[in-house]
């Protein structure tokens, strides 16, 4: 038997290194969890192996962790600490048929994208990271994570092709920020994100706007009120969760003619410590707009 456990598991880091056998022969009751092997005797005939019908058993009675929670908070934390590509490099030795690792992986080669000045490098990530996404999303429609990065992803995706291409993901894109906040409710990013695209088509200008009466008959509008109202119920749910929060509820109260919240709140986001590119981009804006209300 301890022969047999032994070339069990060099069968599977066979399996392991050649991630296309691995996804064929492997089933999974759901991410993150243990799973069998199922007719193992069908995947050892195929590398030119037979066993005993005893010793087959033994085989089936083995179980493998493909992807578990401390693999799982290890990238959360990598992406926490702002290191992208380090979770990148790590995720991608994780099996690759895990919707836990799919979404993982979505979001931070997207981060990656923002950091890459080579523009064609960094549609080829945005690119790569809308697929990784979508293939989770085709394995588990109800997990938040996976529809918040999905809205995320698929504007930036349809936003390579164009504008007219973005126009037309409008209402697709806001039904998973939506589904996400039903998913769950107490998440500031997911407010942040309908705050952004609230924000965005009450501060279109006139020809994109034209280009949205021509795509849709009832074109989706929304207001700064609506904006700024997604914008504090995240700070409230986290304060400091993210710095480009501070900047928009700031830009919210300048469209809105109030200079003095518009004032405090670029005044903060002003002030913040830029630990990556999203707070540089944050700190850099505020500075310039705080001229401007002053």
């Amino acid at each position: 038997m301890v022969r047999l456990y032994h070339f069990a598991l060099v069968v599977r880091r066979l399996l392991v290194e050649n991630r296309s056998l691995l996804y064929q022969f492997h089933r999974f009751k759901k991410p993150a969890v243990a799973s069998r092997l199922y007719k193992p005797h069908i995947y050892l005939a195929f590398l030119g192996f037979s066993f005993a019908k005893k010793e087959e058993e033994e085989v089936k009675s083995i179980e493998f962790i493909m992807v578990d929670q401390s693999s799982l908070e290890k990238a959360d934390q990598l992406f926490d600490d702002n290191k992208f590509q380090e979770a990148v490099d790590f995720l991608k030795t994780l099996d690759q048929s895990s919707a836990d690792v799919q979404w993982r992986l979505g979001r931070a080669l997207f981060k990656c994208s923002g950091m890459d000045g080579n523009s064609s490098k960094k549609n080829e990530l945005i690119r790569d990271a809308y697929k990784s996404i979508h293939e989770a999303l085709q394995k588990d429609d109800n997990n938040f994570a996976i529809h918040k990065w999905y809205a995320i992803l698929l504007d930036a995706n349809a936003n390579l092709d164009g504008m007219k291409a973005r126009v037309q993901e409008l209402e697709n894109v806001k039904k998973h920020m939506v589904r996400a906040i039903e998913l769950n409710p107490e998440d500031p990013t997911s407010r942040y994100i309908l705050g952004e695209f609230a924000f965005g088509l009450a501060d279109l200008p006139w020809y994109q706007r034209k280009i949205v009466s021509t795509i849709f008959a009832t074109p989706p509008s929304a207001t700064y009120e609506e904006a700024l109202e997604h914008f504090l119920k995240a700070e409230d749910l986290k304060a400091d969760f993210y710095s480009m929060n501070k900047l928009m509820i700031g830009k919210c109260y300048m469209a809105l003619k109030d200079n003095e919240k518009a004032r405090e709140y670029f005044t903060k986001a002003s002030a913040i410590t830029a630990l990556n590119e999203d707070d540089r981009k944050c700190k850099e804006e505020a500075t310039k707009l705080l001229s401007k209300v002053k």
